[in-house]
């Protein structure tokens, strides 16, 4: 990766995500008032004068206490590791502790730049920068004074970031990368992480066999032949969650936002497991986003040959709002299919920009009104369909003109629309779009 990468590393709760999220000007991090909240990677592209980079938001540096932790601090030295920048952040509240000592002594060792940013400084008076410039104890030339609320001091420390990077690779304005981003859904331990773990060929993300284990979206980006994608884990999607404050009510709500701005949304189900109501949770939020989308039937490693057909036949029944999107056979483990899944996430976001033509739509409003048409009102009256129109893309949306909107039952409206993808099925066209019935007049 040419775009050089810059890590926030520090102790847990000393505002990483914030900043992460103040530099982005996005939500992309998990914010809770939890210390260890942070437990992958998250990269976000970003820049500042002229100098793109990515900046690395990771879990607090701690001594690990179980095999889950142990593999969290794993992915806080693996981003060490891979930055080209290390910014460190502390807590300007407090005075410098041993374990502040500790981290800026292994930093120091690993012969990178590291920046060291004092957070938390939302006032600026003798009392606050006489606290914060305890810090220089550590050793790193002067402290950056910042605050991740309110931005105060944050230009002064990009500046020195810039300066830094711009002395360490040419300086090149690099163009704005178009990514199809591709959202990993589903319910807790379908195997998201582990599929995209196969697909970039490496532990690049955390995986473990406690359900629950990612609990904020991840993006990744990731070049597959002529496609650039950007890979996004996300939390697993609930049915329903214990309480408001729990921080997997705030890791599933942030995975319902991903939907809303993804490409495209693979839903990823356990094929060796039982389909649940959390599976149709799931379902149903990807057709409220109206979100093309690819059913992934993970783990069919584990499942026999006689019983993959009686799975397929299956899936319409559970999933009757999804009974036309394709359906793939994946494993994370044997590596099966993983290319065919990207094949079809790309394109099925190419059908989203597709546009039908008008004399294309008049043969097919034709054909259904000539085999099907509504069904007249209670007074005997007919209703008269003027016209189909298409009206935009992404997602592709249809406004049909009536003359009494209110005589169109709505069961023809649902016949309407399942004739509609049987048949661009049929003849190949705009195979995967989700079709709206649009602004009824």
């Amino acid at each position: 990766m040419n775009t050089p990468l810059v890590a926030i590393i520090g102790l847990p709760n000393v505002g990483k995500s914030t900043f992460f999220n103040k530099i982005l000007g996005v939500r992309k991090a998990l914010i809770y008032p939890e210390a260890g909240t942070t437990r992958d990677r998250h990269f976000g592209l970003t820049s500042w004068s002229g100098r793109s980079f990515y900046l690395i938001d990771t879990a607090g540096v701690a001594r690990p206490g179980s095999d889950l932790e142990r593999d969290v601090q794993k992915q806080t030295e693996i981003a060490q590791e891979e930055a080209d920048l290390i910014l460190l952040m502390v807590d300007g509240r407090t005075s410098p502790g041993s374990k502040d000592f500790t981290v800026a002594g292994r930093l120091s060792q690993q012969k990178k730049p590291v920046v060291l940013a004092v957070n938390k400084i939302e006032t600026r008076n003798v009392k606050t920068e006489t606290l914060a410039f305890e810090y220089l104890k550590l050793g790193l030339n002067k402290p950056f004074l910042i605050s991740s609320i309110n931005g105060a001091g944050i230009g002064d420390l990009l500046d020195e970031i810039v300066k830094i990077l711009n002395d360490k690779f040419p300086v090149r304005q690099l163009e704005e990368e178009e990514r199809i981003k591709i959202a990993f859904v589903g319910k807790p331990n379908v195997g998201k992480s582990s599929l995209i773990n196969a697909l970039l060929k490496q532990e690049r993300l955390l995986v473990h066999d406690k359900a629950g284990t990612t609990r904020s979206s991840v993006d990744i980006p990731f070049d597959y032949e002529q496609n650039k994608f950007t890979l996004i884990d996300t939390a697993g999607i609930k049915k329903k969650w214990k309480q408001d404050s729990d921080v997997e009510t705030a890791s599933a709500f942030q995975s319902l936002r991903v939907l809303s701005q993804t490409d495209v949304a693979l839903f990823v189900l356990d094929a060796a497991g039982e389909i649940t109501v959390a599976d149709q949770v799931v379902a149903q939020q990807i057709a409220e986003h109206n979100k093309p989308a690819v059913i992934v039937l993970n783990k069919i490693d584990l499942v026999g040959e006689g019983e993959r057909d009686k799975l397929l036949n299956i899936l319409p029944d559970y999933f009757p709002q999804a009974w036309f999107l394709p359906v793939v056979f994946a494993s994370a483990k044997t590596k099966l299919n993983l290319e065919l899944i990207l094949d079809l996430a790309a394109k099925s976001f190419q059908s989203t920009s597709r546009e039908i033509g008008v004399e294309s739509l008049d043969k097919f409003l034709d054909d259904i009104l000539s085999e099907h048409p509504p069904g007249k009102m209670d007074d005997q009256r007919e209703p008269k369909v003027y016209n189909l129109k298409q009206t935009g893309t992404k997602p592709p949306t249809f406004k049909l003109t009536v003359n009494f909107p209110a005589a169109i039952a709505a069961g023809w409206r649902k016949f309407f629309e399942k004739y509609s993808r049987a048949l661009k099925v049929l003849n190949k066209i705009a195979r995967f779009h989700w079709l709206n019935l649009h602004g009824y007049a």
